[in-house]
């Protein structure tokens, strides 16, 4: 039998040799193909840095190198992990429990791409019309037209009548110049300013332009000569394919279509495009919120903070008071979008009105299919019978949306509204949200990578979620699950335990294998936790404790005895935020408080978007707060709320847990402090790598130098002259306790502790 070569590989298993990133101490292990594999371990072991750092990220690294340099250029490029080898990847999918990206226009809906599904199908079926008379928008003739632009040359001197050549188009566009130039016209517009065609002009290749040729002038004298007036129309909705624009003097446009015009006062739509059901589009989001459904006040003290300042607090923390638009009332888009509806002739006559909206009285806009819940959407188009030209139109885009819709039911989101902005979602939903998406996007031959998908969870909910991650596997997947839960480790194919401990002492793999084998390993501590159901320390009920409170309903609590002295409340009057109904809540001070609940029933709304934005502005004024018909009392005792939530810490790529938790500044003014320091008056800032004269002037204040480089990923090189301590020399000549101010950072926490009890 002849030798195998060292290149061929094994499809069933993915095979990693000498990972070192981070505290992993040169690991190699095999990890089985399509199967659900999870990685467990105490909390600093290297559990995420092999799932992410090493397997997701060469993943991604892999992915990117394989696309064009034209294509890459637009991406950022990942640097390689700290690896030697890494054999039988396949495509990498990263779901983590955090922020959606997409910022605050993300919604539900756009995350599963059932609105993307809901925009094609409004773009192919929808019906626009008219915002005034409401009257559906048909096509205009020649002579209706001709009557329209006399009234308007009447009332504003003269026209330029235009023929739109690109809508929403990249590109140069040189091209049209030349046939304008060419056919006998003298002027065109590109993106509302005028260009002459003999002269070249140059628009951006990568951004959107709209391009209109000018196809001649109407004045009030022209109309004398119908013939001409005639012709000039009719050449003009040749040109532009049966559209036209008319611009006076002040730059104001009218748009004219034989295909789409009000019957009672001449109003005109542009043929109906997915963009125009966008709220991230120009083209389709409200013109006064932008798409965010909402205005935002920025408090007084950021308004002089700069742009970057004001987007960080209106978009992502959301401080300040919020309001929905005015204009479009919350719905993101603007008025013609709005005014689309989809008139389909198949809703199930059965169907109730769901949310607020009656689908049979009147035929509903975008808005309407997004203020659905996923039950109700997933009822509606279930029932949803199409027949003839409407049929074949929908026969691909429906199954996509039902598809979406019953996985979003499958992973417990029945409740959750499609319109619902994924910033206000807990991490739970959020990454549940993102796990449906999967699922609807029918993807094999994919390793998924999650990270503890059970955090969160309600003990209901569990069983809901490990069922759609067998799902995944199912289809052909593999999957890399970073988790402590029990259930989720008893329901994996095969488990990797990281260890002994953290951090340094730490990176290294304990046991793997299927749970048989994990419990018979002696080294480990997880088999040896899974290897008995012992008892819950707290109640002395059996494990898993999960599966024993859903089956009990409630947990066993002992007595307390009542304190006769009345406790002090915070109240919380008419929550309505998200699904709250008007909850009327007492929070006792002094107490430590949990709020649990299945997962959407109202925690994080009930919490993080109405106690904690309430308690600060009531704190900031001293008294109590109210917020639309919310009122919290009671907070007065207190002089400070803090809020501890999974957002990464740290501002810039210089912060440490020494300056997050500040301890740092007391460490600055040790060494400030010392005989040497004082005698060259140096002060606490100094010994700070964010000051200029204590920091390498090199690398200022990073310990690496980054290098850029076209179509791969920035390169760090060790810093020289400082040799990555930081610091300028100045600086490490003060020592405290024999060590300099690099040499304290570089200690770990426990020796750090030692280091300054001695």
């Amino acid at each position: 039998m002849p030798k195998s070569q060292p290149w061929i590989t094994h499809t069933d298993q993915i095979e990693i040799i000498g990972a070192r990133e981070h505290n992993l101490k040169n690991v190699s292990l095999d990890i089985p193909r399509d199967r659900f594999v999870v990685v467990t371990g105490v909390s600093g072991s290297g559990k995420s840095t092999l799932a992410f750092d090493i397997l997701f990220s060469e993943g991604q690294r892999r992915f990117l190198d394989s696309m064009n340099a034209y294509a890459r250029q637009f991406v950022e490029q990942m640097a390689r992990p700290d690896v030697d080898r890494i054999i039988g990847l396949p495509p990498t999918v990263s779901i983590e429990q955090r922020n959606s990206q997409g910022g605050g226009k993300s919604t539900v809906g756009t995350v599963t791409e059932i609105h993307q599904f809901l925009r094609l199908l409004f773009a192919r079926l929808g019906t626009p019309y008219c915002p005034e008379c409401n009257l559906p928008v048909q096509g205009q003739t020649t002579d209706t037209i001709v009557q329209s632009l006399t009234l308007q040359v009447r009332k504003r001197g003269r026209l330029n009548i235009l023929a739109p050549m690109i809508r929403n188009r990249k590109g140069f566009h040189s091209d049209i110049a030349e046939w304008a130039l060419k056919h006998g016209y003298q002027r065109l517009r590109a993106d509302g300013e005028w260009y002459q065609v003999d002269q070249p002009f140059k628009l951006d290749r990568y951004k959107e332009h709209d391009v209109e040729v000018e196809v001649g002038l109407l004045k009030k004298t022209d109309f004398s000569a119908t013939q001409h007036t005639q012709s000039l129309v009719e050449t003009a909705l040749e040109v532009g394919k049966g559209i036209l624009f008319a611009v006076d003097d002040e730059g104001e446009v009218s748009m004219h279509s034989t295909q789409q015009a009000c019957p009672s006062c001449g109003y005109s739509t542009p043929p109906l495009d997915p963009k125009l059901f966008s709220y991230h589009s120009s083209r389709g989001w409200c013109p006064e919120c932008r798409g965010f459904g909402e205005l935002f006040y920025v408090p007084e003290k950021e308004k002089d903070s700069g742009a970057d300042a004001v987007e960080e607090s209106w978009f992502h923390r959301q401080e300040g008071k919020r309001e929905p638009c005015p204009s479009c009332h919350g719905s993101r888009l603007n008025q013609l979008a709005r005014s689309v509806r989809l008139s389909l002739r198949g809703y199930p006559s059965s169907l109730p009105e769901m949310s607020g909206y009656d689908f049979h009285e009147k035929a509903p806009n975008i808005d309407a299919f997004s203020n659905l819940v996923v039950k109700d959407a997933l009822n509606l188009f279930d029932g949803i019978q199409l027949e003839g030209r409407e049929r074949d139109i929908a026969r691909d885009i429906l199954p996509e949306i039902r598809e979406r819709l019953f996985f979003l039911k499958e992973v417990g989101l029945d409740y959750m509204q499609l319109g619902r902005s994924v910033t206000t979602l807990s991490g739970g939903e959020n990454q549940r949200i993102r796990l449906a998406a999967q699922l609807g996007s029918t993807l094999s031959g994919v390793l998924y990578v999650l990270d503890e998908p059970t955090i969160g969870l309600h003990a209901r909910d569990n069983e809901q979620l490990l069922k759609a991650l067998k799902q995944l596997r199912a289809r052909g997947n593999s999957l890399v699950v970073v988790e402590h839960d029990e259930d989720t480790m008893r329901a994996a194919d095969y488990i990797i335990d990281l260890g002994p401990k953290a951090g340094v002492y730490g990176g290294e793999i304990v046991a793997s294998g299927t749970l048989k084998q994990l419990c018979r390993n002696p080294a480990s501590i997880t088999g040896n936790a899974l290897k008995e159901r012992r008892n819950y320390p707290m109640h002395g009920s059996p494990r898993p404790v999960q599966m024993s409170a859903v089956k009990a309903g409630k947990g066993t609590k002992k007595k307390s005895n009542p304190k006769k002295e009345v406790t002090p409340s915070i109240i919380l009057s008419n929550a309505c935020l998200n699904n709250l109904k008007r909850l009327t809540v007492q929070f006792p001070v002094n107490r430590f408080i949990l709020v649990t609940g299945v997962s959407g029933s109202g925690k994080s709304s009930l919490i993080r978007d109405c106690l904690v934005p309430l308690a600060k502005e009531a704190i900031n004024k001293n008294g109590v707060a109210e917020l639309d018909t919310m009122k919290l009392e009671g907070i007065d005792v207190f002089n400070a709320i803090h809020e501890v939530d999974q957002s990464p810490i740290g501002r810039t790529p210089r912060s440490t847990p020494g300056t997050y938790v500040g301890f740092f500044d007391e460490i600055r003014k040790l060494f400030s402090s010392t005989p040497e320091a004082r005698m060259r008056g140096y002060l606490p800032g100094r010994f700070s790598f964010n000051s200029k004269a204590g920091r390498c002037p090199e690398c200022e204040g990073m310990g690496a130098i980054k290098m850029e480089m076209n179509f791969l990923p920035p390169s760090y090189t060790h810093c020289e002259l400082c040799d990555g301590s930081r610091f300028n020399q100045q600086t490490l000549d003060i020592e405290y306790g024999g060590k300099n101010i690099a040499e304290v950072l570089d200690l770990s926490v426990a020796e750090a502790i030692v280091f300054f009890h001695a």
